[in-house]
C-alpha cells in the first residue's frame, strides 16, 4: 500500500466507549470525480502516536467498482478529522 493522506468525507458510528467506528466515505478523485466508499469490513483498528499526535489506524476493505480493496484510514482525534492513509 502506497500513502495518499486525501482528506474525506466520513459518516461514522460511535461504540459504546465513545470510539468512532467508519461507516462510508467520499473523496475527490484526480478527475475532480467524487468516488463515494461503503465500509464492507473493517479488518483491524490500532491506536497510534504519529509525530506526537494521536490517531486511530483502521484497516478496511471494500469492493470498488466490482473489485476488492484494501485501505487504511486513519482518524486525527485532536482535530477531529478524517483522512484516506493508504491504499
Amino acid at each position: 500500500m502506497k500513502i495518499v493522506a486525501k482528506q474525506i468525507d466520513m459518516i461514522a458510528k460511535f461504540n459504546r466507549e465513545k470510539v468512532p467506528v467508519p461507516y462510508k466515505f467520499r473523496y475527490e478523485q484526480s478527475s475532480g470525480e467524487y468516488l463515494e466508499i461503503k465500509i464492507d469490513k473493517i479488518l483491524a483498528t490500532e491506536s497510534r502516536r504519529l509525530a506526537g499526535i494521536e490517531t486511530i489506524i483502521y484497516t478496511c476493505q471494500s469492493e470498488v467498482e466490482g473489485e476488492v480493496r484494501m485501505y487504511e484510514l486513519k482518524y486525527i482525534i485532536g482535530q477531529y478529522r478524517w483522512e484516506l492513509y493508504k491504499i
